[in-house]
């Protein structure tokens, strides 16, 4: 019976976890400054919160959770037999280390994708859901900023729909491109004296394709990314109500997509400062008076940020303890088979040499 395989897994999970704390208490201490000028200049403008809508705020952020969830769970189609809370789980964890890590979308899918490749998934199975879902999710956070705009006023109507028709056409090749895959896999795979890196991607590339199936499971994907961006939205739009600030119902939907998008350019943790400015930029720019704006965001970054990043650090540092396990049914029948046969007494075969005898 041998132990040694579990030993340098938990160190590595310590190490993670270590990792994980060290990047939490860099971003508080990065941000502590600001938020304290910030709260002191919104406080003037909360006339008390309303923890009725706390409750809102959560529910929609458990829809958006687990629309993450269906959209992994999606991408990752056959290939690997995660269950739903195993999923969703990274999910959390992976959006926690992304909202509270330096260059935070590229920390939690690097982590996400080993997470994946722990739970027997595979390396290029974990990297195209993680890829395909950041995609897919910057997609449809444009189409969003581009309703939103329309909804709100700002922007002509015949330069909203041009730019809607160049997305569509966008993301029309994105598809088309990844079904283009295999081939480019069997292309690559023909080169001579193709190298290690080569063989790599080739077989990278020969796993984007399988997941993605057809229009059905394409739609299926954009769906459940609208519904998980919509209820995300829905959080900024109960911390108004929380703060106890009229709800700006035709802007709200164009600040969140510009918060988001301005969040993902600034590689700072959790896109300090880009998601409040591009929130407050959208709001003022759609007549919220600035002080009412400023303490809404406020309360929707402790709310919507902070409190998810927590939860989601607590999440990834017990799963990064834990062993490595096998979930594909091919490494679940090796583990059994192996199990029975150092549990069965093995007597001396045909072809082996009896104990005490010569070769």
């Amino acid at each position: 019976m041998t132990t040694s395989p579990a030993r340098p897994a938990s160190r590595r999970g310590w190490a993670w976890a270590w990792v994980l704390a060290a990047g939490v208490m860099a971003a508080a201490a990065v941000r502590a400054p600001g938020a304290a000028g910030d709260v002191r200049a919104a406080a003037a403008h909360l006339d008390g919160l309303r923890l009725a809508w706390l409750g809102v705020a959560v529910t929609a952020q458990g829809v958006a959770l687990a629309s993450g969830t269906a959209v992994q769970r999606q991408l990752l189609g056959a290939g690997a037999r995660l269950r739903w809370r195993t999923v969703f789980g990274l999910v959390l964890a992976s959006t926690g280390v992304a909202r509270v890590m330096p260059a935070g979308p590229v920390t939690g899918g690097a982590w996400q994708v080993r997470e994946y490749r722990r739970r027997g998934a595979g390396t290029g199975l974990g990297v195209w859901a993680v890829l395909a879902g950041g995609v897919t999710s910057t997609v449809v956070t444009l189409a969003l900023l581009l309703a939103g705009a329309a909804v709100a006023g700002v922007g002509s109507l015949p330069l909203l729909a041009g730019a809607a028709v160049l997305l569509a056409g966008g993301t029309a090749g994105l598809f088309v491109a990844a079904h283009r895959a295999q081939a480019l896999s069997r292309w690559l795979s023909r080169r001579p004296h193709r190298s290690r890196a080569i063989a790599r991607l080739a077989g990278a590339m020969s796993g984007l394709s399988r997941p993605l199936a057809g229009l059905g499971s394409a739609a299926r994907v954009l769906a459940c990314t609208g519904m998980g961006l919509l209820a995300d939205a829905g959080v900024l739009t109960a911390c108004f109500g929380l703060a106890g600030l009229p709800i700006p119902w035709r802007g709200v939907l164009f600040a969140y997509a510009a918060g988001q998008m301005a969040g993902r350019l600034v590689p700072l943790p959790g896109g300090i400062g880009g998601v409040e400015g591009g929130v407050l930029a959208a709001l003022t720019l759609t007549g919220t008076p600035p002080g009412a704006a400023a303490a809404a965001v406020i309360v929707y970054r402790v709310a919507g940020y902070w409190a998810v990043g927590a939860a989601g650090i607590t999440v990834a540092g017990i799963l990064a303890r834990r062993p490595q396990t096998a979930t594909t049914p091919a490494r679940r029948h090796r583990s059994a088979r192996a199990a029975t046969e150092d549990s069965t007494p093995q007597g001396p075969r045909s072809g082996d040499a009896l104990p005490g005898s010569r070769s």
